[in-house]
Order: C-alpha cells, then structure tokens, then sequence
C-alpha cells in the first residue's frame, strides 16, 4: 500500500477543513443569473490477488484525483445553460511499474429550456434513470459518463417521458460508433407507487463486430408500508450481435425494511439474474447491460456485471447521525449457465491467471462464482467535507478454481477517499 499517498488523502481532508471552512457554500446568491461551485475529491485504492492467485503478486494500486467546476447561466426562469469543466488524474502501481492518465475537458455542456409541459435538453449531459442498471450515472468513477445527446420531455401530473437520443461524450473508455436512442417514461398515479417503463436501444462496434440491441423494460416501485419499499425490474432483449441472433432477458428484486422506527437503518434483500449461454451457439442469450452498473448493487469490487448471473445480497445499511453512514454486503454469486464467462461490473470476462479469461465450455465447473463481504464507512466533517473509506474481501468458489488452472485464493480490495467541495 502506498502509505503516502494514503496520508496525503487524509492531510488534504483535515486540511482544507481548516482552510477552506469560511468559504464552504459560496456559491453566487440565488438571485444572480451565474452560479458556480466546486468539488475536489482524492481516493486511494488497494487491490490484492487480483488473478486470485497469491503467488504472482498481482497487487495494483491507484491513486485518483478528479477537479470539477461547475457553471450554471440562467438566462430566463424556464432557460440556463451548464457546463462542467473537470480534470482527472489516475497513477496505476503495479509490482513495481507505473502507468499515470491524464483527461480534462467538459464533462458536461447543455442547454436545458422548457416550455408548458415540455422540456428540451441539448448537449453533453448525464443520462441516467432508475437504479442505472442499463445507463450508468456512476459518480463513484474517477470520470465519469456523460453523452453528447438529445432529451425531448413531455409530462403531466402524473407521467413524465422522455425521447432520447445520444453518443457517448466523457467515457472512461470508448467503442466505435456507439449510438444510444430510445423513450424512458415514469407514471406516477399515487404517493406509494409508481412504474418506469422503457424502450432502449443500443448500436455499437465492439472487438470489430456490430452489435444492434433493443430492450424493453419495466420497474415498479412499491411503498408497502411502515417504511418498507419493494423495487423490481424486468427487461426483455432482442437482436443481432454479428451473425447471430441475441435474445436475452433479466430481473432483479429488493426488499428494504426499516430496523427501527426512524427508518434510518434498513435491511436489504435482493435478488438478481441476468440470462447466460453459450458463446458458440447459433443465437446469444447472454444478456447485454447497456451502459449501465451494477456497482454496490452486486459488488463493490466491480466483480459481477448484470451477465450471466444469478445472485443474492443481504445488506444493511444506515446513518447513527448526519455525520455517519455506513453499509454491510454479503454477495452470494452464481452464474445462470456454466458454459458461459464470468463477466465483471464492466461486463466484460473476468480474467484470471496469464490473462485468461474464466470460462468452461462443457459447464462441468458449475456455477458457483463465489462470495463479496464488503463494508463502507463515511463520515462527514462538515456539510462540504466528507471522509470515506471501505473494504471487500472475495472468496472464489469451485468455478474460479476449475478455470483458473486451480488458483482460487482470494482478493482483497481497501479504499480511502476525501471530497471537498466548495
């Protein structure tokens, strides 16, 4: 572990908490027509045995700076103008070498305008909806992902959609010729449920082959009394990957039950499955994700994507004060068909030792992935200073030993992180 990077993280917390308390919040008054805030954040993480196998000393670590300011011009009470000019620095340590990436520019540059009951947001902009299971609105990324699109929005009392079309704008990573169309729409009847429904598609080259998917989904959220609240979702795809035909679906469910009468700490249960099958098969059911994440919700060691899974997490999480929150995860992790990969929260195969990616194509491995304890901790110094800090431990199951030419020791991953903004 990088001990001075670590102190450095903390000094930089503590530091500017005293340098910085007089000007927290100083933003322009409400009144003006330009507003502008800040945010600086630095997080240190650690990850061991990231090919579960000890003996290679596969043990990188990242140091992760990310500046953004902030601009909003408001020209009318139904018109303003955004933009978010943001600077992200990454230092990647592994046995010895180092790897530094650099990339500044707009995050985000849109025109937002209303008129009546209808809405138009033009530019680079965050698109993000729901649990962001198939578009990502991922602040925990040292990047981000923001699109270069366009949001027609129409709503009333009770429903709002919107038509949507883009291309990714800042992504931490890039494909070719991506493109992303479709509607998202959420009916809202009474205070104790609603329902997004959607049609999404997505059009892309990736690794030089020609992807073109749609999915049709829907999530009902459902207040169920006492402070408890089911969240659902159901999508359905369709499509072509290459030469072959894809048809895929996939679910997940969560149950959240206050423990006590403030509802300030809760306990989760959620159950996910995404469609798998085998890659050499004249139609795909492997689901696809979109653009989306499945981080916190099915790892926060970005170990499982929402591909080929079926898994359960039990959790609780909660807040002793304004100033402390935490949470608790156990991840059980299977894979819906055992001739498929292991995909990652990337979703892409996970890899294992010489770079192999884990698979068995007769399915005598079985299933059974493995099991995620993680834990986070984060306090808050002022309203404008936060300290963060959590750990995850990954134990392979019987698949990872039996396609990763028996290694199956386990990984571990540790995060410290400090935000400011101002």
């Amino acid at each position: 572990m990088r001990l001075s990077f670590v102190a450095a993280t903390l000094a930089f917390g503590c530091t500017l908490g005293v340098w910085l308390t007089a000007s927290a919040g100083q933003t322009s008054p409400a009144g003006k027509a330009v507003t502008f805030n800040a945010e600086w954040r630095l997080r240190y993480e650690d990850r061991a045995c990231t090919d579960f196998c000890l003996a290679n000393q596969k043990d990188p670590q990242d140091e992760l700076s990310r500046i953004r300011l902030n601009f909003t011009a408001t020209t009318s009470p139904n018109t303003k103008l955004v933009a978010r000019l943001q600077h992200s620095y990454r230092r990647n340590r592994l046995n010895g070498s180092a790897d530094t990436q650099e990339k500044s520019g707009f995050g985000q540059l849109y025109l937002d305008t209303a008129w009546g009951r209808t809405s138009l947001r033009l530019g680079r902009q965050e698109m993000g909806y729901g649990d962001y299971r198939l578009l990502i609105l991922s602040n925990w990324d040292n990047i981000g992902y923001t699109w270069d699109a366009v949001r027609l929005g129409f709503k009333s009392s009770s429903w709002q959609a919107d038509l949507l079309y883009g291309r990714p704008g800042m992504f931490p990573t890039s494909t070719t010729h991506p493109v992303l169309y479709g509607i998202y729409a959420t009916y809202k009847p009474t205070s104790r449920w609603q329902s997004d429904v959607y049609l999404l598609r997505k059009e892309v080259i990736a690794s030089g082959t020609q992807q073109r998917v749609w999915a049709i989904g829907a999530r009902p959220v459902v207040q169920l009394g006492k402070g408890a609240k089911l969240t659902a979702e159901a999508v359905i795809q369709s499509g072509e990957v290459g030469a072959k035909d894809l048809k895929a679906w996939g679910y997940w469910a969560r149950l959240e039950y206050p423990l006590d009468r403030s509802g300030k700490a809760k306990l989760i249960l959620q159950r996910d499955f995404a469609s798998g099958g085998d890659p050499d098969d004249t139609t795909l059911h492997t689901f696809d994700q979109f653009f989306g994440t499945t981080f916190a919700q099915c790892s926060r060691m970005g170990l499982q994507g929402w591909r080929n899974m079926s898994t359960w997490r039990i959790g609780v999480s909660g807040s002793a004060s304004w100033r402390w929150q935490y949470t608790a995860d156990i991840h059980l992790n299977r894979l819906a068909d055992s001739r498929d990969y292991w995909y990652g929260g990337g979703g892409s195969p996970m890899k294992g030792v010489d770079g192999k990616s884990l698979r068995d194509p007769t399915g005598a491995a079985g299933t059974e992935v493995g099991t995620e304890i993680n834990f986070t901790l984060n306090y808050s110094l002022t309203s404008d200073l936060q300290l963060s800090a959590g750990y995850g431990r990954f134990i392979p199951g019987r698949f990872v030993r039996e396609t990763n030419s028996g290694f199956d020791d386990r990984t571990e991953w540790f995060y410290l992180q400090t935000t400011r903004k101002f």
